[in-house]
């Protein structure tokens, strides 16, 4: 992780994370849970909040459209996770959709502490316009993310919220580990040029999201966006 300085911005710093620091931190927070299996399958997303950040995961009716919620203690330590009881109607897609909005605050649990302790390591903020800036409830220490906010991947879509872009980023890392996603579309792959690497083309495409979705549980979108991140090639199809 780095700082950036941001002296026109509301947060007078912004949080950098690598790409693939965020999947690695990802992984690394699966493995010291004991919950990163050793095949490609369905993570356990919400027994892996509860025990990696000690805290509960709580499901109720949440106002203004918003899906997903992390509260913080002023330590910086996650107080709970709550996710609107709306997502959870019993159907495959909502059950999916319920774990992808678990991904995303994962994320705000994983990167995001910093912005609501209070000590020596709050971020410069300037409060001028009120506790609660964007979707940033400083009062209550918590992010309110609504179903704008949550989205696999901000790639054509960043409207300068770091914070939500990584959280997106979370999705994939947490849901769709690089290494397990690797396994599961390795007969998909077509080995192309001189040095033989190994490529996910059109042809390849489709299937590999398919068996993606169906091993891990989530939608096809976020499948294919997670490909397409992983193996960038013109010859994909355009989302």
């Amino acid at each position: 992780m780095k700082t950036r300085s941001n002296p026109q911005g509301i947060i007078k710093q912004t949080l950098f994370f690598e790409k693939r620091e965020i999947d690695s931190m990802c992984l690394d927070a699966l493995k010291k849970a004991g919950l990163f299996p050793d095949k490609p399958e369905p993570i356990r997303i919400e027994r892996f909040i509860e025990k990696y950040f000690n805290c509960l995961v709580v499901y109720e009716d949440m106002k203004d459209g918003v899906l997903g919620c992390t509260a913080f203690n002023p330590d910086g330590f996650v107080k709970a996770v709550c996710v609107s009881s709306s997502l959870t109607d019993g159907s495959d897609a909502g059950r999916r959709r319920t774990n992808s909005t678990l991904a995303h605050e994962a994320g705000h649990c994983m990167m995001h502490p910093v912005l609501f302790m209070k000590d020596s390591s709050q971020m410069r903020i300037d409060f001028s316009s009120g506790p609660q800036i964007e979707n940033l409830d400083f009062h209550d220490r918590r992010v309110l993310c609504r179903e704008t906010d949550l989205r696999p991947s901000q790639e054509k879509r960043y409207d300068g919220r770091w914070w939500e872009y990584q959280a997106n980023r979370a999705i994939g890392g947490f849901l769709l580990p690089r290494k397990l996603v690797e396994v599961a579309v390795g007969p998909f792959l077509t080995t192309t040029g001189s040095l033989g690497c190994q490529n996910l083309t059109r042809d390849g495409l489709d299937g590999a999201k398919a068996e993606v979705a169906r091993l891990f549980d989530v939608n096809p979108v976020v499948a294919q966006i997670r490909l397409q991140e992983m193996y960038p090639s013109s010859d994909q199809a355009e989302l």
